[in-house]
């Protein structure tokens, strides 16, 4: 699969004065470049490059292919700059089931041995685990992180009235990269970062929640709650997307699950909205009740 490039506006503002050594995770792209091993972000990192407002952790949630694993793991160790852990989540005794992985498949934690690290840890999933090949459709992304949840996927934009919607990267360059530690990665920028394309991701959670239903067993990776928050922040809730996503986007295998997911969704009416129509915020109205601009109105009906 081809993977779609974005260009990163805010690739030459690294400056000297940054808080932590320039390139600080370059070392570990390298592991996988050499191994010929694309660098695929999962999770909440790679959600917030889909538009989805998902409040990251201090994990980089990485696909691996099961083959690749030990190698892998042993030369990051060898690095001196990550070192293998437990889930942190017991570590610490915060018990967090929704990231206990139940299930029969290893996925693996390492711990940053940086000091003061962006991303404290960094967890590799197993191809088998996350129901995702590292072959499957991609996008390249700037960074590992954003400073705000952005669409690269454009459409998944869907309101042709401009209304609503999630805040697309194509607009809002600017709002990229968080200002000083994350970009310091970026003196490599032959070795591209990714994240699965939308339709796989969403494909990839289905699976897992199945398998979840089926054996009573988890991944550790909390598919229902994904799910949820694409259907929020892309607005799947919305009759013509949904049956859009349905029809389009979602295997069949997995079609009555996520039409289930949709319909037991309820979007909460008490959040202030801007009327783009009414040039003011109102309350007690589903975005796509809102009015549009009389410009868009006219552009729409020419």
């Amino acid at each position: 699969m081809h993977a779609v490039k974005h260009e990163n506006p805010l690739a030459e503002s690294l400056t000297p004065d940054l808080p932590i050594c320039a390139g600080y995770m370059d070392r570990t792209l390298e592991i996988f470049a050499r191994h010929q091993h694309p660098f695929v972000l999962v999770g909440t990192l790679a959600v917030r490059w889909c538009g989805v407002d998902s409040i990251p952790d201090d994990a980089i949630d990485v696909l691996v292919r099961p083959s690749d694993a030990t190698t892998l793991v042993q030369e990051l160790i060898d690095l001196k700059e990550w070192a293998i852990c437990g889930n942190p989540t017991w570590k610490e005794e915060i018990v967090d089931d929704s990231m206990i992985n139940t299930s029969p498949i290893n996925d693996i934690w390492l711990e940053s041995r940086i000091q003061d690290p962006y991303f404290r840890y960094m967890r590799l999933w197993p191809e088998t685990l996350y129901s995702l090949s590292t072959a499957c459709a991609k996008v390249e992304v700037p960074d590992l992180a954003s400073m705000n949840s952005l669409l690269l996927e454009d459409e998944y934009y869907r309101d042709s009235l401009q209304r609503f919607g999630p805040r697309r990267a194509s607009l809002h360059p600017r709002s990229l990269l968080p200002r000083l530690q994350i970009q310091a990665k970026l003196l490599r920028k032959d070795i591209p970062i990714y994240i699965p394309t939308i339709e796989a991701h969403l494909n990839a959670l289905l699976d897992q929640l199945r398998a979840e239903h089926g054996t009573g067993l988890q991944t550790g990776n909390f598919p229902a709650r994904h799910i949820e928050l694409f259907t929020r922040y892309l607005y799947f809730d919305w009759p013509p997307n949904r049956e859009w996503i349905l029809s389009t986007k979602i295997q069949d295998r997995n079609r009555e699950l996520m039409k289930a997911k949709i319909d037991r969704y309820r979007r909460w009416r008490g959040f202030l909205l801007w009327d783009v129509g009414l040039n003011q915020y109102v309350s007690g109205k589903l975005p796509w009740e809102l009015n549009a601009s009389p410009a868009r109105l006219t552009s729409t009906t020419e």
